[in-house]
């Protein structure tokens, strides 16, 4: 009983093997090779790839179109901005050149406000000499009493002591003026014209500057050349002292002398007030 069991067991396993055998040869004979579990795996990471290439990619495709449209949407923005600022460009450049206008027009108008300021003013002084011909201490004088004028100054002619160069200087000062400096022909021609200059000396503020080696008026200024008559430039240039002035000449001597001096100050502006 033993050994029919057995029998049937391996005769049964033995068909089996047997049946296998010939299914898997006639797969093989009919071209369908075994499939393996290796290569569905690899196959199903292939799919996977792809899918997630796929995906990728359709997200790429969706970020490149949000920022393109960004892009497009900040080019209209910076164009509009553009166009903002060309046109404040624009109505500041015409306010500037309004206010350009607007200072010619200023500058215009203070120009011939001085231009009348100074017209007005020397009418004032021409009348006001008129009127001191007739009046000489008329209140329109621009210089104190005693002193006599001329275009911008005022002149004191000291005829009634001498004194050293030195102290006609002080004098002066404490008069508030200097001694004399002659700034043009036109002023040594005034000066010529004083009946009192004709048979009397007067010092100017010319003296010399041994620390300077030069000759220098009150104000520190050098005098020109062209004040002096040939004759007078050669006694300067020859001799060392103090100028002083008389018949028309200017003249050179130790300043320790004393003879007559001039003092001379700025006039006083002419008022229009003044004028009636």
């Amino acid at each position: 009983m033993s050994e029919e069991v057995t029998y049937a067991t391996l005769t049964f396993q033995d068909y089996a093997g047997a049946r296998n055998n010939r299914h898997g040869n006639n797969l093989r004979k009919k071209g369908h090779p075994a499939p393996s579990p290796i290569w569905r795996h690899a196959a199903l990471g292939l799919l996977t790839l792809c899918l997630m290439l796929l995906i990728g990619l359709v997200t790429l495709g969706m970020m490149f179109l949000q920022i393109s449209n960004d892009i497009n949407s900040d080019s209209e923005k910076l164009s509009q901005l553009q166009k903002t600022i060309h046109q404040r460009q624009d109505n500041l450049s015409q306010q500037l050149g309004n206010s350009n206008n607007l200072s010619m027009e200023e500058e215009f108008l203070k120009s011939q406000i001085s231009s009348l300021l100074k017209r007005q003013e020397q009418m004032a002084v021409k009348l006001c000499q008129e009127l001191i011909i007739h009046t000489s201490d008329h209140r329109c004088n621009p210089c104190p009493k005693m002193w006599q004028w001329y275009q911008n100054s005022c002149y004191y002619f000291t005829t009634n002591e001498e004194k050293t160069w030195t102290n006609s200087r002080k004098d002066c000062i404490d008069k508030n003026s200097t001694l004399v400096k002659i700034d043009s022909l036109e002023e040594k021609d005034f000066l010529t014209s004083q009946p009192l200059l004709m048979f009397s000396f007067f010092w100017l503020g010319l003296s010399w500057d041994s620390s300077g080696r030069s000759w220098f008026w009150e104000d520190g200024s050098v005098p020109s050349p062209s004040l002096f008559s040939t004759k007078e430039l050669d006694q300067i240039n020859g001799s060392k002292g103090c100028a002083y002035f008389q018949k028309g000449n200017i003249y050179i001597s130790r300043c320790s002398a004393e003879i007559f001096w001039i003092c001379e100050k700025t006039a006083a502006p002419v008022k229009i007030e003044d004028l009636d």
